[in-house]
């Protein structure tokens, strides 16, 4: 791999495109929702069934805001964490020799 910077920068290193593994709990799990939500679609009205896809619109819009919000922090908590790597201990009972 290149540069990761660059990488990341155009557009080769994308971390929210992943696939998933079948046969996973969550495989079974988003195949157990999809089949509940075609269940319940098929009793409502064409108006309920707009009102409900407005609804999981608007779940996933705060799902993926809080995906953002997860990965900046990961990202800076994990910057930090290089940063106290780097960062010499004034009270250190050992040593490096």
């Amino acid at each position: 791999m290149k540069n990761f910077i660059e990488e990341l920068y155009y557009g080769n290193i994308n971390p929210n495109e992943k696939k998933f593994v079948r046969n996973t709990q969550y495989s079974k799990a988003l195949e157990t929702m999809s089949e509940i939500e075609n269940e319940v679609l098929n009793k409502f009205s064409d108006e309920d069934k707009k009102l409900f896809n407005d609804m999981i619109n608007a779940s996933d819009e705060i799902s993926a805001c809080t995906s953002v919000e997860n990965f900046k922090m990961g990202f800076v908590l994990g910057v930090r964490m290089m940063i106290d790597c780097f960062r010499a201990d004034e009270h250190a009972t050992f040593i490096d020799m």
